[in-house]
């Protein structure tokens, strides 16, 4: 059974760093990660294609065109291009411990 992490985040590039580092760390990497993002600039998509290279997980990056808060909106079309079993929720700024 495959799990998902779909991880919500807005213009925050410092703390999706720290989120996607925290992930990294994790001692069970038996899961796929998708940034589900409500319309950040550039730099949010330069934290994901610089972690995606080191990741020991599938890593995905789903945007769409920032036309004001519709979180609820990008959390659906993370869940669309997922194909885990079971999906996980987190916040962009929600550092995972060990």
């Amino acid at each position: 059974m495959k799990t998902a992490l779909i991880v919500t985040t807005y213009n925050r590039p410092d703390a999706l760093a720290a989120v996607l580092e925290g992930y990294c760390r994790q001692s069970d990497q038996d899961f796929d990660l998708v940034v589900a993002d409500d319309g950040s600039k550039e730099d949010t998509a330069d934290v994901v294609r610089q972690c995606a290279r080191h990741a020991p997980f599938r890593l995905t990056h789903v945007w769409h065109e920032d036309q004001g808060f519709r979180a609820a909106a990008i959390r659906n079309r993370a869940v669309a291009s997922s194909e885990a079993d079971y999906i996980v929720f987190t916040d962009g700024d929600c550092i995972p411990s060990r």
